[in-house]
């Protein structure tokens, strides 16, 4: 019986070990990060910015505003802050119309993180220069599930090597149960 409890042990440690190795870097870019976006100029505009990382160098940016009306209100991401930023856009967001927004922007959340933006409204197409809504690009501390920047995950390989090693015990823990059932028992 001893023979078939320890190849058993060895997959399933296999397994746990193969599990919990799934990269956690795969669950932090699925966690949004949702921004307050504050009015500017007494617009009374007032809403939320969420960014998603999509993968591959794509993040979602989704407004919703309150107080905006029909719209269109152009969006852009600004390099700066809401409080000095550069005129000149980097990324264009489809315009909010009924207090929506939804665009995929060619960079990732952590590049938007790293560098220093934000995300504003302006009042029209015709009035670009007048911002209505404003929020600074930046790791909420109280952001539940945040994780302190410590580098570039895209480099690490100690999920994938964790992930072989599992798959390694699960394939030696059925070898050796096979071998196990096949040899004659000396307990009988």
């Amino acid at each position: 019986m001893t023979r078939l409890h320890m190849p058993t042990g060895i997959a399933l440690a296999g397994l746990l070990l193969l599990v919990a190795a799934l990269p956690a870097t795969a669950l932090a870019q699925a966690q949004p990060l949702t921004l307050t976006m504050n009015a500017q100029n007494n617009s009374g505009i007032s809403g939320t910015a969420t960014f998603t990382d999509m993968g591959n160098g794509q993040t979602r940016v989704v407004i919703q505003a309150t107080g905006a009306g029909a719209g269109p209100e152009p969006a852009h991401i600004h390099p700066g802050s809401c409080d000095q930023l550069d005129p000149t856009p980097a990324y264009t967001l489809s315009s909010v119309v009924n207090g929506s927004s939804t665009t995929n922007v060619d960079t990732s959340l952590q590049q938007l993180l790293d560098g220093h933006y934000a995300v504003h409204m302006h009042k029209s197409q015709d009035e670009l220069t007048v911002y209505v809504a404003c929020a600074d690009i930046v790791q909420s501390a109280n952001r539940p599930g945040a994780l302190p920047n410590t580098g570039n995950l895209g480099d690490d390989w100690t999920g994938a090597v964790a992930i072989v090693a599992g798959l390694g015990l699960v394939g030696l823990g059925v070898g050796l149960r096979r071998r196990a059932l096949r040899s004659p028992s000396s307990s009988s």
